[in-house]
């Protein structure tokens, strides 16, 4: 839930700086978040000074998604279906990745009366159980159901909407809180600074509401804050009890925005 693995060779201190780096950075992240390899090198940045292309990383999975919802309606094919098609398009695109994170999360938070080592253990346990699977059957069908009732075009929108924003939201918790390992793909994130953690969720939050303000300013504005609210109360709970941050965490964070923003786009967008 962070970027790639740490390379032997120097990491450079700060942002990128030109045009050029951010492309190199945004390709990192696509290689990382995606099955799309676009770098074959080892990454130059941690995810921490690269947060600003987090939306953009997640519009572009949304798009992909949003294109094959949008051809299946668009040649008459069932609602349903195409909403099916879209969700596991995204799926195989991230490699499940964010939803490996909401399994493992929802074993190890959704038992009662553990402790913090014995809830982290469990997350690291490669096997699901009875949460885990209960977490990832609701996320699926509650984003099928919601997109169902969308026609093409303002399902591709939302998509990419819900996908930019639920990626951006993804800084806040890097910020608020701290890894509570040393090792595995959370720590490796590294601290932002705070002007980087707002830019990155104040352009999903601006990309949401430039798409969706077409299909109702009351959308437009709500589903982003939906988002937002979860991610900021799904963070402090999480943190309340494992004591902050871990890379399955963060996934269950960003399909926790995801379903947010669809549940409200669901309700208040009409088609």
């Amino acid at each position: 839930m962070t970027s790639p693995n740490e390379s032997p060779d120097p990491i450079p201190a700060g942002r990128p700086s030109s045009f050029d780096d951010w492309l190199q950075a945004f390709k990192e992240q696509v290689s990382f978040f995606t099955g799309v390899r676009l770098v074959t090198d080892a990454p130059r940045w941690p995810l921490a000074e690269v947060l600003p292309v987090l939306p953009f990383v997640g519009a572009a999975v949304g798009l992909a998604a949003g294109l094959v919802f949008g051809v299946v309606r668009g040649i008459e094919g069932p609602s349903w279906l195409a909403a099916v098609l879209a969700v596991g398009a995204a799926v195989l695109l991230t490699r499940a990745l964010h939803e490996d994170g909401l399994a493992d999360t929802a074993d190890g938070l959704g038992p009662h009366a553990l402790e913090p080592p014995r809830r982290l253990e469990i997350m690291r346990d490669s096997r699901n159980g009875t949460f885990g699977v209960l977490a990832l059957a609701l996320s699926v069908l509650i984003k099928v159901a919601c997109l169902a009732q969308f026609s093409g075009g303002t399902g591709l929108v939302v998509l990419i909407a819900a996908h930019a924003l639920s990626r951006a939201v993804l800084a806040y918790p890097l910020l608020a809180y701290s890894s509570v390992r040393q090792d595995g793909l959370g720590a490796q994130a590294g601290k932002p600074t705070d002007n980087d953690v707002w830019l990155a969720i104040g352009v999903g939050a601006a990309l949401a509401f430039v798409l969706l303000v077409g299909k109702g300013l009351g959308a437009a504005i709500l589903a982003p804050v939906a988002a937002v609210a979860v991610t900021w109360f799904a963070s402090r709970w999480i943190a309340e009890r494992i004591g902050g941050y871990t890379g399955d965490t963060l996934g269950a964070i960003q399909q926790m925005a995801e379903l947010a923003f669809l549940v409200v786009a669901a309700l208040l967008i009409a088609h």
